[in-house]
């Protein structure tokens, strides 16, 4: 069937027409009543899909903000490693002076210290 423009009022006309003329009764207009609970439908459609998309959007925001607290971790504890790889390293020198019968000379102290207390630091951020 061909649509004309306009279809819709001119049925509507017609039949206000009729209705007034007493040949048709007021009642018979399901078609509004059916557009009217398909448009309450879709309103209340979008409105949970309003919803679902706000908890959606803050469940977004969260995880996003957890991922990056995780990323942050994980490059402290890339730190931690490379601080024990070189508090391992000034173990290794001071325990080779000690080996030769000398004593480790005050710049090997004083590295071993050093990266010993950076160790203590990065998991203290670590840990906090």
């Amino acid at each position: 069937p061909r649509s004309v423009p306009h279809t819709k009022s001119l049925e509507g006309r017609i039949k206000e027409e009729l209705v007034a003329q007493g040949l048709l009764e007021s009642e018979d207009r399901p078609a509004e009543d059916s557009e009217d609970e398909v448009l309450a439908e879709l309103r209340k459609r979008q409105a949970e899909l309003k919803a679902l998309s706000a908890h959606n959007r803050a469940k977004k925001h969260e995880l996003l903000r957890l991922a990056k607290e995780e990323l942050h971790r994980q490059e402290l504890r890339q730190r931690v490693r490379m601080a024990d790889n070189e508090v391992m390293d000034a173990f290794r020198k001071i325990m080779a002076a000690r080996q030769k019968k000398r004593t480790p000379t005050k710049k090997e102290k004083d590295q071993a210290w050093k990266t010993l207390k950076e160790r203590e630091s990065i998991l203290k951020l670590l840990d906090g």
